[in-house]
């Protein structure tokens, strides 16, 4: 049997391409020496190891992307109840459950993908074949006491993004455990599909200054255009470019009018890891925030009362 054939049906690695990625970083052994290629054959009888590395910390690689942010913003708190978009294998789940979250609910479109230890974990709520551009089955309006934890940063003037903004998921129907205040985060990624599909779902599962913590995979951003494609594509890699940064700004401006708040020079993050194929990704970190009710319109010219004729006051 193959050696990445091997890793894989001994549950070592969630895939083929997982072990390979293993065998080419020097992190397997097999009867005590290191392996270097995934074709070597091995035997049942055969002893693999495999090497501490970001590869094997968590179920899936995903878990060190996301634990690097945890690293670059110690101050971040995974603490409470989380969504996981795009759960997977469960990279994010398991990197929040070490950074300390009580529960996760994750959501994915795929079936039987998450790993077997997260699978059994008591803390952790799978709900697979779910296509998250769907709108939420239940909303419900924020009410004003919950208002009052968001941070009041900025003016919306459009109705249909205002009602966007105040509405919060009701995904008890889910999980019997949901919080009727909404999750303290949501961690997002998702892959072939661009973020705007589903952060419009992903924000409405946050409380009231909760967090946001999404995987930017510009490989998927830049659609089928093959215009686009073909300037920034290379041998299947994004260039790096002065112009990619502009790009990012582009890319995550519309999630302000959505209702998160962030410092696009500050929150956008390179990730530790590329991606399997090699690109680099990155990561938008942000809170829901409350947009700021429109002032009050001022009277008109017949409405203004006239100066120096004492106006009718009110009885107590």
């Amino acid at each position: 049997m193959r050696l990445d054939q091997a890793l894989q049906q001994r549950g070592l690695v969630a895939s083929r391409s997982a072990a390979s990625r293993l065998i080419q970083a020097g992190a397997v052994s097999v009867d005590g020496k290191p392996a270097t290629k995934a074709s070597v054959e091995v035997f049942e009888q055969s002893s693999i190891e495999l090497s501490p590395s970001p590869e094997t910390e968590f179920v899936s690689r995903a878990g060190a992307k996301l634990a690097g942010v945890f690293r670059a913003r110690p101050e971040l708190n995974a603490q409470g109840y989380w969504v996981d978009f795009g759960q997977s294998t469960g990279g994010f789940t398991d990197c929040l459950l070490r950074q300390g979250a009580e529960r996760v609910l994750g959501f994915d479109v795929g079936h039987k993908q998450l790993g077997t230890k997260l699978r059994e974990d008591s803390r952790v709520c799978c709900v697979e074949a779910c296509n998250l551009r769907t709108p939420w089955p239940v909303t419900r309006r924020i009410d004003p006491i919950e208002q009052s934890h968001m941070q009041t940063l900025r003016i919306i003037d459009r109705d249909e993004q205002l009602d966007m903004q105040m509405q919060l998921a009701d995904l008890s129907s889910f999980d019997d455990q949901w919080p009727k205040a909404g999750a303290h985060g949501v961690v997002i990624d998702v892959s072939f599909i661009a973020l705007s599909y589903v952060m419009p779902q992903a924000i409405q599962c946050i409380r009231p200054g909760g967090c946001c913590i999404a995987l930017i995979k510009p490989q998927f951003e830049l659609g089928a255009d093959p215009v686009l494609r073909k300037r920034w594509f290379k041998d299947g890699l994004v260039h790096e470019s002065t112009k990619l940064q502009a790009m990012l700004e582009d890319l995550v401006a519309p999630f302000k009018n959505m209702g998160l708040d962030f410092d696009v020079n500050r929150d956008v993050l390179a990730s530790v890891l590329p991606g399997t194929s090699g690109n680099q990704e990155y990561f938008l970190l942000a809170r829901r925030n409350r947009p700021i009710q429109a002032p009050p319109t001022t009277p008109s010219n017949s409405q203004r009362p006239m100066k120096n004729i004492p106006q009718p006051r009110s009885d107590p």
